[in-house]
């Protein structure tokens, strides 16, 4: 009967057993070994529900490497490379981590996950041999005391089982060994690895510097393993009420001294902390050069770190070509985890492509592939979409639902290296930018503040923001302006032909209107003006000509044209 040398510091074994490992490892031995890392994690896991975290700690924050008991240390052993690949994942768990999407792996930085770009992973394998080493010098101990009591046989285990951890350490030192070792870290049935989906997907928390933050209550903790949380802010927090004087000072220079809308900034930059996109908002930051949305963003993104980042303004707007579905898309992966997202700067007279301004700044999922990934990946968004811009691009009036999202913000007093003229200046600060640098933990405080405000009363524009934005829709509507300028407005009748206008007419009024208003370079099309002027007009044809109802050139518009009947 065979029976398995026991490994721990208790009797050593008798003489004829069979030693363990000289025919490979049994089945039983693997499953027993996952049983214990099961039983070990749902314990663990136990723990973090029931603990009481106090602030900036917790007992359950990973990053340390675990002690391992021999009893688990021996069949990992007997077990080769997969027995050490999973020897490495109890000793290293919480503490590095693959991630399969990316086929990256990961280190604990402390309160948060972090892209391991110095091989660390593959470093800490010699903690495996390590332990090897430890579990080694204890078998010799055993062989020593069963010699010594005169048991030959149990000591000529231990040494053939010391022969054996020899092995392994010289495999995990020699090129190939710690290869192998992490593959099957992260390749066994209880692998230290996660898909990549579960990585900064859990709303409402927000880790920085010393800990998380849960943006429900404003409460602090230390930071665990099992947030999955990768993106951080650098910045450490001090308390709800940390100060930011000049920042605060700052928010009401560039809004002109305006209250109103500078709590309104707390609450849409607190908004866009959740992680969730519940506003489906696009708020575009406009005014001309010199007005401090530029230090604003920047002053943001230092805060946030890699919570937020720029992307292209492209990817908002319409293009003259027609991009292949199947190709990498790295701008739509690089929202993947921001809180903030920044595109800068649109050239004059450039057009919102709606759709993807709607696609981006909404709920749906977002799909997109890096350059090197085999497979497209599919995430929710959990950015506020900003766009900075010195034109406003043009958009459709006649889309409700990007009007729905639209708030344009206006930035309208200019920062000048001279004696301000009116109100609408003010002299530069030079040293502005390092004094809101040295805010940092007080802006973060700020954005907190602003979350729960946001949550207790929504983002609530102020009128400014409303009236601009109503401005803004307006002179996007062409007809509309047209209108104003050239028409009268009449009850329709289709049985008067007073109340009515011939399109042809009404056309070349318009071309005439479009040419010394908007532009004498373009030209507006024909049949998109047709489709504008029956949205919002009858049209019907009669005696073989169309005509509109309920709209009249006005006098004025008459007499430029020549004074010719025109109905």
């Amino acid at each position: 009967m065979s029976h398995e040398l026991k490994t721990g510091s208790g009797p050593e074994a008798k003489a004829g057993d069979q030693v363990p490992g000289t025919q490979g490892v049994a089945v039983s031995d693997l499953e027993e070994m996952r049983r214990k890392v099961q039983a070990r994690r749902a314990e663990e896991e136990r723990a973090g529900q029931t603990e009481d975290d106090q602030d900036g700690q917790d007992n359950h924050a990973g990053g340390g490497s675990r002690t391992v008991p021999s009893d688990f240390v021996m069949p990992c052993v007997r077990a080769e490379d997969l027995g050490l690949g999973m020897l490495y994942a109890e000793i290293h768990r919480d503490r590095f981590l693959f991630i399969k999407q990316t086929q990256e792996w990961l280190v604990w930085s402390g309160h948060h996950w972090g892209l391991d770009k110095m091989d660390q992973a593959k470093a800490e394998v010699e903690a495996v041999a390590e332990r090897l080493l430890e579990e080694h010098s204890r078998l010799g101990q055993s062989a020593t005391d069963a010699s010594q009591s005169g048991n030959k046989d149990a000591a000529t285990l231990y040494q053939r089982q010391q022969q054996m951890v020899m092995t392994r350490v010289k495999r995990l030192r020699k090129k190939g060994g710690p290869e192998a070792c992490l593959e099957f870290a992260h390749t066994n049935r209880t692998p230290l690895a996660i898909s990549g989906e579960e990585l900064d997907a859990r709303e409402w928390q927000v880790a920085c510097a010393n800990g998380v933050l849960d943006l429900r209550s404003g409460r602090f903790r230390g930071g665990r393993a099992e947030d999955f949380i990768l993106k951080a802010s650098p910045v450490e927090w001090q308390g709800i009420d940390a100060p930011a004087p000049r920042w605060e000072r700052f928010l009401h220079e560039i809004m002109g001294d305006d209250a109103e809308m500078a709590g309104y900034l707390a609450r849409l930059f607190g908004a866009s902390m959740r992680g969730g996109n519940k506003e489906h908002v696009l708020p575009v930051l406009h005014g001309k050069g010199r007005n401090g949305k530029s230090m604003l963003v920047e002053t943001i993104m230092h805060v946030l770190g890699p919570l937020a980042g720029p992307i292209p303004a492209e990817m908002l707007l319409d293009q003259n070509s027609v991009r292949n579905s199947d190709a990498p898309s790295p701008s739509i992966m690089a929202l993947r985890g921001l809180r903030a997202a920044f595109a800068s700067e649109t050239d004059e007279n450039r057009r919102f492509s709606s759709a993807r301004c709607k696609w981006l700044s909404g709920g749906d999922m977002l799909t997109g592939r890096w350059p090197n990934d085999k497979r497209p990946i599919t995430f929710a968004p959990t950015h506020i979409l900003f766009l900075l811009t010195n034109h406003k691009p043009h958009a459709p009036a006649d889309d409700f639902a990007f009007w729905e999202r639209m708030h344009l913000i206006p930035f309208e007093r200019s920062f000048v290296n001279r004696e301000p003229e009116d109100e609408t200046e003010m002299r530069r600060d030079d040293s502005l930018g390092e004094a809101l640098m040295a805010e940092a933990s007080g802006i973060l405080a700020w954005l907190v503040r602003g979350c729960l405000e946001w949550q207790q009363h929504g983002l609530n524009p102020p009128a400014k923001v409303l009236a601009a934005t109503d401005d803004y829709r307006r002179d996007e509507d062409l007809l509309a302006l047209f209108v104003d300028d050239c028409c009268d407005v009449v009850l329709a009748d289709l049985n008067d032909p007073s109340t009515r206008t011939n399109a042809t007419d009404l056309y070349d009024a318009f071309v005439r209107w479009f040419s010394v208003n908007i532009s004498k370079k373009k030209q507006f099309p024909q049949r998109k003006f047709g489709a504008l002027a029956q949205k919002k007009f009858r049209k019907e044809k009669v005696g073989g000509k169309n005509w509109y109802y309920g709209l009249l050139l006005n006098a004025e518009t008459r007499e430029e044209m020549g004074g010719e009947k025109l109905f």
